[in-house]
């Protein structure tokens, strides 16, 4: 029997404990993306200027996909993550798993610092090692 593979769907059941992070090159308190991992096997995906808001939470291996994407520039390949790159420069960020995905939208500062953050190897899935959020 053939089925479709079912998207994945994280039910939070505990507090999540686990450090948001973000790139080092970020110089604001407010205005980047944050990223951490609320258990092995998944990372969470945010924005700091909305600590309260809506969060992308994947599979590694999705967002391990996401981010070689980016790395190379690749706007038409990135799968289960998109980014919409915006005119003005920044960018919005969905989960296309889903129907209902919020939109995480970012500046061109928050881009920038988010490039310098993934080409530095900083917000890899298992263990990222970016900028603790609240600190610069």
């Amino acid at each position: 029997m053939n089925r479709e593979p079912e998207a994945l769907t994280i039910q939070h059941t505990e507090p999540v404990t686990a450090p948001w992070v973000k790139a080092s090159a970020s110089t604001s308190a407010q205005g980047c993306v944050q990223v951490r991992v609320p258990r092995v096997g998944v990372i969470e995906v945010g924005d700091t200027k909305n600590p309260d808001g809506p969060t992308l939470t994947v599979p590694d291996a999705d967002w391990e996909h996401f981010l070689i994407q980016f790395t190379r520039g690749d706007t038409t390949g990135f799968g289960r993550l998109r980014a919409e790159f915006l005119p003005g420069g920044g960018f919005t960020l969905t989960d296309t798993s889903t129907s209902k995905s919020p939109v995480l939208a970012y500046t061109k500062a928050e881009l920038d610092a988010f490039k310098l953050g993934v080409d530095a190897g900083e917000l890899r899935s298992g263990d990222p090692r970016g900028a603790l959020v609240g600190e610069r």
